[in-house]
């Protein structure tokens, strides 16, 4: 009686959700995942059980019972012993985003928890990564504070996208303060200013660090360490290891003044949200918008947890053999269903993993099951499952619903689990038979199987995206006139369908194609790293007009040969070196030779020959699945490059935007922190992908190549905690490491163009501004910098900018139009990527009564008149009333002279604009004396790199000598920082010349 109801009850509560959903109050689909790399350990399990159980209760006070997580799914390892309950599924593919990942540590964040991938205000983040070392600390509250308050706080960050309150994490010196000048001082980063703390150096209390000597950087180990004693209950994505600590920051007007969120800190939040408190956020997500409303205090928010052993891949193809795959693909001369064919033979060849299982279905005007579930155990099993593929013909209609439901079917008759069980659907055409996709989703869903799908050609089932978005899958295409091939798109979705690859998870390193003349030699080369080398392989795929023999050699880094014979379609094992069990590391080199015109395709994998740790791994994605010509905006492609779970930085990274005429354009993605990309040395690799690329609507492909040269570079190990450190708590400590030369290529998810135009009417506005920062100030001006957008997004260069003031924050976020306008005709901006400097400068403090506090926002317009979205907000200070009209004069002021990195940031030649505001009665005695002096100043003022004790300063800093400017390369300057408590105050302008 026991094992019958253990079923019924796992029957409701593991269902699998396509996604996580919140649902009647309570997320469901939640699912935590333990690397394979893990070692057993079952107190893991309680921990993570304790752990969300603690942190529902938080979550459902934090959001004012409004959500709580019901249900948990956690996935044991293959290799673990089944000390638990629970049912054997297939190995998970379907975790996208979402999910909580128990693995290897990061040598970049050591224990320390982290949401990978979040990248935009309000979308959801890849997965929250905990260490089991975390797990099993025993005093990890100590250094983190309660558990449910970290859990939350990384909720926030993996469902509703949203990021920290206690830094900025642009490249600042010092990212945990900012330069107020509303107190005139450094204030900390923080949601609201009524956390009690200190600002000291690296949390010592003997040693104080001065935040009101504004004229100099703070040093870069200066912390602010809130006090033991706090009574404040916000905020969670701020410092949410304080135990008071209980709530999301709040912008609302019931909110009490001295918890209430302040819009003009430059937090990560600030900057990336709009200046949108968190709550705010959260209350804008899907998860509240109609539904969810707040519910009891007593509802039981205790959390529902199944256990789930991974298994062996268990797979289904549902082939489609309607009359329509007789049809010639233009770019091979060979028939659809031949294609198929070949890509089939090569995946179950190369790439299907031993012990995995394997069941195939083809669909016409009916639906057939040519075999059973079959485990791969030997090239035996290959080879009769290739037999079926083979032989497959094409007639008849397209009934995909009827191929679907076999499938179902076939794995339910095999006796194992459904959950997490893949079915790959390839098909070409429209269905005309039922039942239709429409009519069998639910069924796949509630059965937990994931669907991916393959669309042959533009004219294929345009539901086929949300038929694998609904079940989990991906959904890629392949286009005829393209140089993406079937066995490119294929192997995508068999490569990629783990959401934590093992080491029998093979990794493309290289995908090539050429069309070669009669006896024209074609010679390629690729790259073997460290990481990989076992079951290495490479494929050649030829098409010539009488299938004429190829002739290939491979030459091994230590100079050995391997020849070989092809015919159509063959495959050569790589074994260089004395290892049997993995080929050498290096560079390889191949020859194909044909005595006719070929064309070829060739494929080289491998996999891991020890730890994941030490592979190289890309994951690729897209921020939307569709551009709209009829909205302004545009979507970002990305590419996540990791070894195991640590960035890897400097890498070179392209990608080949592939349209529907076979045509492409070569783009660069990019981990500077600049236009697409949000953060620096992140290893996540950014572009924007522009209306101007395209040349219809319909499906389009891209193909990511990934290589690692002299250069490239990665964390080799992370020590201490990362921050917000607590008192007596090591800050982080990290080490680089170089990273073998190695070569990947990725296929992401398909996209959809609509609505498209080939009108020349320029819709693309110029990038938002988001780094809009104050470099230095003095008693009367303050100096702003900023990385100037393009004209088109960060793509070329804008027409102008458009500086507004006010003495309301709220109207220069809400209603930016009616704020004041400054005079900018006579400034021209750089173009995009590069530094821009303004100075602004007001009347005295103190020489008026009437003094406010003035707040300034940016956006640059292009030469359509498009405008870019309102930078983040900055306190200017406080002035006498600006008289813009009457009283506004702009000066552009060059220096060329001066080209200097300043720590890895490039900033050359700045165009200063100095603009310069008074009364009536002072402006022209002003502009006539001081101007020019100024002028001259400025013009031998800049960013310099300032060399001290303390590092490389990131304030400018203006010179206060008369120097000759010929010889400035001559010229050191001490770097300038505030004394700390007892020291005698230096000189900080010290200037040495010949």
């Amino acid at each position: 009686m026991k094992n019958v109801i253990f079923v019924l009850l796992m029957s409701y509560s593991t269902r699998v959700f396509s996604k996580l959903e919140l649902i009647n109050n309570g997320y469901e689909g939640l699912f935590v995942v333990i690397g394979s790399e893990v070692q057993e350990n079952y107190i893991l399990v309680r921990k993570i059980k304790d752990i969300i159980t603690n942190a529902s209760r938080l979550l459902f006070s934090a959001t004012k019972h409004r959500a709580y997580i019901r249900n948990v799914t956690i996935i044991v390892p293959q290799t673990w012993s089944r000390s638990l309950e629970g049912n054997v599924i297939s190995k998970p593919s379907s975790l996208d985003s979402e999910y909580i990942l128990i693995d290897i540590p990061s040598s970049k964040y050591g224990r320390d928890p982290y949401v990978e991938g979040v990248v935009e205000c309000g979308k959801p983040g890849k997965y929250m990564h905990l260490t089991p070392g975390l797990l099993l600390m025993e005093d990890a509250e100590k250094a983190y504070g309660p558990w449910a308050h970290m859990f939350v706080h990384e909720w926030g960050h993996l469902r509703w996208g949203l990021f920290d309150e206690y830094k900025r994490t642009v490249n600042y010196f010092n990212p945990y303060f900012y330069l107020d000048m509303e107190t005139e001082q450094y204030e900390p980063v923080v949601c609201m200013k009524n956390i009690k703390g200190k600002a000291l150096i690296n949390c010592n209390k003997d040693k104080p660090c001065d935040v009101t000597k504004i004229k100099y950087p703070l040093p870069h180990d200066c912390r602010y360490c809130p006090d033991g004693d706090q009574t404040t209950p916000v905020s969670l994505m701020g410092h949410s290891y304080i135990a008071s600590v209980t709530n999301f920051c709040e912008n609302d007007n019931d909110t009490a003044k001295e918890y209430r969120h302040i819009t003009t800190i430059p937090s990560d939040q600030n900057i990336n949200c709009h200046h949108k408190s968190t709550w705010e956020v959260i209350r804008e997500h899907a998860d509240f918008q109609g539904k969810n409303y707040a519910t009891s205090d007593s509802t039981d928010t205790t959390p529902i947890f199944n256990i789930a052993y991974s298994g062996p891949k268990v797979r289904a193809f549902v082939l489609d053999v309607s009359g329509s795959m007789n049809r010639i693909v233009s770019s091979s001369g060979l028939s659809r269903i031949e294609e198929m064919r070949q890509a089939l033979k090569y995946i179950i060849d190369v790439l299907l993993q031993a012990s995995s299982y394997l069941g195939i279905v083809s669909f016409s005007n009916s639906a057939t099951t040519l075999t059973p579930l079959r485990e791969i155990k030997n090239d035996t099993d290959r080879h009769i499952l290739q037999n079926i593929t083979s032989s497959l013909f094409a007639s008849g209609g397209t009934g995909i619903g009827q191929g679907l439901l076999n499938a179902k079917l076939l794995f339910e008759s095999s006796g194992m689990s459904t959950r997490e069980s893949e079915i790959i659907l390839l098909t070409d055409g429209e269905e005309n038979i039922p039942p239709y996709i429409a009519n069998v989703t639910d069924a796949l869903i509630e059965a937990g199987i994931v669907v991916h799908t393959i669309s042959i050609t533009e004219d294929a089932q345009k539901n086929l995206k949300d038929l694998a978005q609904a079940t989990g899958g991906t959904f890629l295409t392949f286009l005829e006139e393209q140089s993406v091939s079937f066995i490119d798109v294929l192997s995508q979705v068999i490569i990629s369908s783990d959401a934590t690859p093992d080491t029998n998870t093979p990794e493309t390193i290289a995908s090539h194609s050429k069309n070669t003349l009669a006896n024209e030699n074609y010679t390629e080369t690729f790259k073997v790293d460290n990481g990989l080398g076992k079951d290495t392989k490479l494929t050649v795929r030829s098409a010539a007009p009488s299938s004429s023999p190829v002739l290939l050699t491979v030459v091994c880094p230590d100079g050995i040969s391997i020849q070989n014979t092809v015919t159509s379609t063959g495959t050569q094992s790589l074994l260089c070196g004395n290892n049997k069990a993995s080929t050498m590391p290096g560079t390889y080199t191949y020859t194909l030779s044909s005595p006719e015109a070929t064309s070829y395709n060739v494929y080289v994998t491998s996999s891991p020959r020890g730890s994941n740790a030490e592979v190289v791994r890309v994951r690729s994605w897209l921020s939307d699945t569709e551009i709209d010509f009829a909205s302004a905006s545009t979507i970002r492609l990305y590419a996540d490059v990791e070894k195991g779970r640590s960035p890897v930085l400097n890498a070179k990274v392209s990608g080949m935007l592939i349209r529907g005429d076979g045509s492409a354009i070569n783009l660069g993605l990019h981990d500077n922190g600049k236009g697409a990309d949000l953060y620096e040395d992140d290893g996540l690799y950014t572009t924007y992908l522009y209306k101007n690329y395209f040349t219809s609507d319909g499906r389009y492909n891209m193909k990511i190549t990934v290589s690692g040269d002299e250069g490239t570079v990665t964390y080799s190990s992370a020590s201490g905690q990362r921050a917000p450190p607590l008192p007596g708590v090591e800050e982080a400590q990290l080490v680089m490491e170089s990273v073998q030369e190695f070569m990947r290529s990725i296929i992401p998810n398909e996209f959809m163009v609509k609505n498209y135009s080939s009108s020349d009417l320029d819709t693309s506005p110029p990038d938002a501004i988001t780094d809009l920062r104050i470099a230095n100030a003095t008693a009367y001006a303050v100096l702003l910098e900023f990385t100037a957008p393009g004209d088109d997004f960060d793509m070329g260069q804008a027409r102008y900018y458009e500086v507004r003031t006010s003495n309301s924050i709220h109207t220069l976020i809400n209603d930016f139009d009616s704020s004041t306008l400054l005079d900018t005709t006579n400034i021209m901006p750089k173009p995009s990527g590069e530094t821009e400097q303004l100075v602004f400068e007001g009347s005295v403090p103190g020489s008026s009564k009437n003094e406010e506090i003035w707040y300034v926002g940016i956006r640059a317009v292009d030469g359509d008149d498009n405008k870019g979205k309102v930078s983040n907000i900055l306190t200017l200070g406080r002035a006498a009333s600006f008289n813009v009209t009457d009283n506004l004069t702009v000066m552009a002021i060059a220096d060329p002279d001066i080209d200097k990195h300043l720590e890895d940031e490039v900033n050359t030649s700045n165009t200063t604009i100095y603009i310069v505001v008074g009364v009536v009665g002072v402006a022209i005695l002003f502009l006539v004396v001081g101007g020019l002096f100024l002028y001259r100043k400025l013009k031998k003022s800049g960013r310099n790199e300032m060399i001290s004790n303390e590092g490389t300063c990131l304030t400018p800093v203006p010179f206060t000598h008369e120097v000759d400017v010929t010889s400035r390369v001559e010229e050191t300057i001490m770097c300038a920082r505030p004394s700390l408590a007892g020291e005698e105050e230096t000189n900080p302008f010290l200037v040495k010349g010949p």
